[in-house]
């Protein structure tokens, strides 16, 4: 029988394992609910440890392979962190895949598997310690680090860029021509969004819902963000509320408002994170309408445009990054 490797992706929610065969070709995923959100919530990692086992299990035995088959496997993630299997100290930036590989770790774990599991660390914008003179400079990520890698490796920029990486934690990764990781910096404007949504006010006014692909309004999403530029993010929400109840404007519209005015601030603080480098071009991943809101807030507040990256290579950049890295 032909040997395999796996990949594991785990993050704060979910895990995903996914199958090579001998020649990195992927063949298979498995994705499951059992991130290290549930460590945190049962002080303990046992749920982490029998999703991952049951997810290894399962890809492999449904394409014929056995645990003695696994020549090498790959974890990167918030399974490096204190709630996962194995904390690694972050590595500084600048920092390249050389140096992610030069930091990573393996042991094994025998309820797992029989087989040793090599995690890849994550990265922090510079070493020492953080206190009120320089917290604000400092940030960190464990995943991000290696979507990035491989977003670097997939696009092949030419220059300096700065890759946005949206979800409920929006991350902002700037690398050099190299392909290295120079710094990060984090918002968790996405737990914002969905806190405005469903537990404020203004729920009524968005239906406590959040816009759609379908029902995304770029016009609403750009006056979203200029009034939140203008006013601060507390005034331009209670504004869409003000639309609705007064202005008769339709939920899925103030849903694009606010969606625009949450944004707002993280473009404001990508900008400061760049500094004067005009040299910088930012690539939006992720999926709609995240990556479009996102590429219309900086075109409304930088004057500028974003390049949006196609979905397929949202989807590969977490995969290629391992194997830039580990392989």
């Amino acid at each position: 029988m032909s040997r395999c490797n796996l990949v594991v992706d785990c993050g704060t929610t979910n895990l995903r394992v996914t199958l090579l065969d001998e020649s990195l070709k992927r063949l298979d995923a498995v994705k499951a609910e059992g991130g290290v959100r549930h460590t945190a919530i049962d002080r303990n990692n046992g749920r982490l440890r029998a999703t991952l086992r049951e997810s290894m299990q399962t890809v492999l035995a449904r394409n014929g392979y056995a645990p003695a088959d696994v020549e090498r496997c790959v974890a990167y993630g918030m399974i490096t962190s204190a709630l996962g299997l194995l904390e690694i100290p972050h590595v500084p930036a600048p920092a390249g895949a050389s140096d992610l590989r030069a930091a990573m770790q393996e042991k094994t774990f025998e309820d797992i598997a029989p087989f040793p599991i090599a995690f890849i660390p994550g990265v922090r914008n510079f070493a020492g310690p953080v206190d009120l003179t320089n917290f604000s400079e400092m940030d960190m990520m464990r995943g991000e680090e290696t979507e990035a890698i491989g977003l670097h490796k997939l696009l092949a920029p030419k220059g300096a860029a700065m890759f946005v990486l949206p979800g409920t934690h929006n991350k902002f990764v700037s690398m050099d021509a190299q392909g290295r990781i120079l710094g990060c910096m984090t918002s968790i404007s996405g737990e914002l969004l969905d806190a405005m949504t469903h537990h404020t006010i203004l729920s009524d006014a968005v239906g406590g819902s959040f816009v759609s692909a379908q029902d995304y309004d770029a016009e609403y999403v750009k006056a979203g963000a200029r009034e939140c530029a203008v006013s601060g993010l507390g005034r331009a929400a209670f504004a869409g509320r003000i639309l609705s109840t007064l202005g008769g404007q339709e939920k899925t519209r103030i849903q694009s408002y606010l969606l625009g005015a949450a944004l707002a601030l993280d473009v404001q603080a990508m900008q400061a994170f760049v500094g004067d480098r005009e040299d910088v071009e930012a690539y939006i991943a992720g999926k709609a309408p995240l990556q479009q809101g996102m590429c219309d807030v900086i075109e409304a507040l930088c004057a500028g445009e974003a390049v949006q990256v196609p979905s397929e290579l949202s989807g590969q950049m977490g995969l290629a990054g391992a194997l830039e890295i580990a392989f």
